[in-house]
């Protein structure tokens, strides 16, 4: 299927989902006949509006994040995700909506910075301690898990399906009282109307 056939389908889908009486009528039966002509299914027909779109990322962290901010915003909607770990890039491929990429590509800038001075700012001094690489890779590694737990609780981008109580270590106490003055990000999410000109 060629650009213009997907553009034509494209527009005579959104005239049956928004369109008035009579002309969701029409044009329902015109979508049916280029579906039959074009031979796509249902499921096709859902993600003909879907593009691919890139997020590189260059941490643990970073990924973590993305992964967590797609978990947070489109929990109920089964997008594929692809890694892409090639010549030194690292990226994650999502294929979606235009409107949900916004969402997600808005929240994505502003949490993965805020992230990161964060981490700078309580993480890595104490990692930085360590004096051989094979300690700081170790404590990297476990203060990494804890530093990502605790900025997501206090940002509030987590589900409360996903909060877990457990009893911790003392070495789990320790770190959690070393990152006590994490900042979690104050992200305040669009209000769309769905209606976005490209």
């Amino acid at each position: 299927m060629n650009d213009k056939v997907k553009e034509k389908i494209t527009k005579v889908y959104e005239l049956v989902k928004r369109g008035i009486a009579g002309e969701q009528q029409s044009a329902e039966k015109m979508l049916n006949k280029l579906l039959n002509k074009y031979n796509i299914s249902e499921d096709e027909l859902n993600s003909i509006d879907e593009k691919k779109y890139y997020f590189k990322y260059a941490s643990n962290l970073d990924e973590w994040l993305l992964i967590q901010l797609i978990e947070y915003f489109f929990k109920e909607k089964n997008y594929k995700i692809y890694r892409i770990k090639d010549s030194g890039v690292k990226e994650i491929a999502i294929q979606m909506p235009y409107l949900d990429w916004v969402t997600l590509d808005s929240a994505y800038g502003y949490f993965k910075p805020h992230l990161n001075q964060q981490w700078r700012q309580h993480g890595l001094p104490v990692v930085n301690r360590c004096r051989t690489t094979k300690t700081k890779n170790k404590r990297r590694e476990a203060m990494q898990e804890t530093f990502f737990s605790l900025y997501i609780i206090r940002s509030g981008i987590y589900h409360p399906e996903q909060k877990k109580s457990k009893s911790l270590t003392e070495e789990e106490i320790k770190r959690l009282s070393i990152l006590y003055g994490v900042e979690g990000g104050k992200y305040n999410q669009q209000v769309t109307t769905g209606l976005y000109l490209k």
